[in-house]
Parts: structure tokens; C-alpha cells; sequence
């Protein structure tokens, strides 16, 4: 079951074309608007789209009110991203459904850019600590396809986030998704509980909530995860400390003992 949550578009005009090679598979479209967090296009903007983590199946640009259709060869109903790039601007991710000779509509709206910013002071020890504790998914998409779940990507990305530096000796015991703190799931299965600890430290520490749901999020549907080690106090909330926060990316949701997946679109339009 996949469920694709979209934002519908009408009457965009004067949209430029990106067409997956392949003119004998059926066509796929997409209609893509990008706004910052005003409202304001943005434009020129680089657009790519992709199934899973690194096969890229179309590219290309907005125009000057920020839209963009690009088309995609499918042979069936299938799951993809759109992410858009453009220097000054936070990157965008949305996740949505297409089949053949569908068209979805995606808006992605990102952060108004910043046109200078404080001088920042930072300490090579937080530096390292921010590093050790922090994955995005460039970060993951760099990694190639070094694993096929959420728990493999830590593991083998951010092992720290699995002992602790400073001396905690606690690693994981708690994890949220998109704000919500995941308490109870069922038990990992015999092959999920032997994989775990495969190529982990061996000082790993970690209960089987944060195993079992990031055991069943893809790699390619993590937006960000940050670690709260417990010397971390800055959330003041209980579950707060020795704890993952996971950031999905827009069109995906986690549901519990489920897995992520991608909302179901209900205003996909069927090309004639």
C-alpha cells in the first residue's frame, strides 16, 4: 500500500520539458512548483528525479515563475523523488506516485534564502560531535547504496550514535519520527536481532525500539537524523536524552510496526 499526499496544480503554462529516454515505455508527468517560504518562485532551479536512493530517470529546470513538468518512463504505478537544488537555498525533497500516462502535481517550498549571516564561532569539539551525530541525505545519497534500511545507514555511517562519545556507555535507547516518540513496537525478529550487531562496535549499545523502526524506514526516505547523546538536556522532554530523531522526507510517512512509505495521491490526473 503506498499513499501519496500531493499539492494540485492547475493551469501552470509555458512549463519546460525533462523526458526520460525510453519512447517506447508509457509517459509519466510531473508537475513541479518551487517556492521559498514567502511564496516567492524560485527560479532556475535544478530539478532531479529518481528511484531510490541514486538511479536518476529525469532532469531538469524551472522557469521564471519557478515550474517545471518533466516526464518519466514508467511501465506501472511506481514511487519516485524530486529534489531541487539551487545554490543560496536549503535543498527540497518531495516524495509521490505516478503511473503511465498519469500526471502528479508536487509543490516544494524551502527556506527564503539568507543574505548574509553572523559570524559563527564554533569549537573543533563540537564540530566533531555535530558530525558524529548528525546525517542528511546528501550525506546518505554520497554513501551509494551501502544499505537497504535506516538501521544499516546508522550503523555503518554514524556508529557513534550507537555508543555515545563522552563516556555515556548508553547509545540509543529512544527514537522519534517527524516529532513523535515511537514508545512501544513488537519485538525484532530472529534475523532483524542477528543482523543487528553485524559490523556494529562492539561497545554498541541500543534498545529494540530504535532497532525495530529504523529497521523498517529506507535509506532514500530519511530527510535527517540527530543524535541527543545523554548529556544533551536541550529538549527537556522525557525520551528526550540517549535518543534518534528521525526526519522523513514530505510524502512519506512512518506508521508503526508498518514501515515509511509514500502517501497515496488522490488528484493524480489521467492523460489521454
Amino acid at each position: 500500500m503506498r499513499v501519496t499526499r500531493l499539492i494540485a496544480l492547475a493551469g501552470i503554462a509555458g512549463t519546460g520539458f525533462a523526458l526520460a529516454a525510453g519512447a517506447q515505455t508509457p509517459m509519466g508527468f510531473v508537475r513541479v512548483t518551487a517556492r521559498d517560504s514567502t511564496g516567492a518562485p524560485v527560479t532556475q532551479a535544478e530539478l532531479v528525479i529518481t528511484k531510490g536512493l541514486k538511479d536518476v530517470v529525469a532532469r531538469g529546470t524551472t522557469d521564471d515563475a519557478g515550474h517545471a513538468l518533466l516526464g518519466v518512463s514508467v511501465r506501472d504505478s511506481t514511487d519516485l523523488q524530486v529534489t531541487m537544488r539551487k545554490i543560496g537555498y536549503r535543498r527540497g525533497d518531495f516524495f509521490f506516485g505516478v503511473g503511465p500516462r498519469d500526471t502528479a502535481s508536487v509543490t516544494i517550498v524551502v527556506g527564503r534564502p539568507v543574505a548574509g549571516l553572523a559570524p559563527v564561532v564554533v569549537t573543533s569539539e563540537a564540530s566533531l560531535k555535530y558530525k558524529s551525530y548528525h546525517l542528511d541525505a546528501d550525506q546518505i545519497e554520497a554513501a551509494g547504496d551501502v544499505a537497504d534500511n535506516g538501521w544499516e545507514v546508522v550503523k555503518r555511517l554514524r556508529p557513534d550514535m550507537l555508543t555515545s562519545r563522552g563516556g555515556c556507555n548508553t547509545g540509543v535507547q529512544e527514537i522519534w519520527v517527524n516529532g513523535k516518540r515511537i514508545r512501544l513496537t513488537l519485538r525484532p525478529t530472529g534475523m532483524v536481532a542477528a543482523r543487528a550487531r553485524v559490523g556494529a562496535p562492539p561497545s554498541a549499545r541500543f534498545g529494540y525500539v530504535p532497532l525495530v523502526v529504523l529497521s523498517e524506514i529506507a535509506p532514500e526516505h530519511i530527510q535527517e537524523i540527530n543524535y541527543h547523546d545523554c548529556f544533551d538536556a536541550t529538549m527537556a522532554a522525557v525520551g528526550s536524552t540517549n535518543a534518534m530523531f528521525v526526519t522523513l522526507k514530505p510524502g512519506v510517512v512512518y506508521v508503526q510496526d508498518v514501515g515509511s512509505f509514500v502517501v497515496e495521491q488522490a488528484t493524480q490526473q489521467k492523460r489521454p
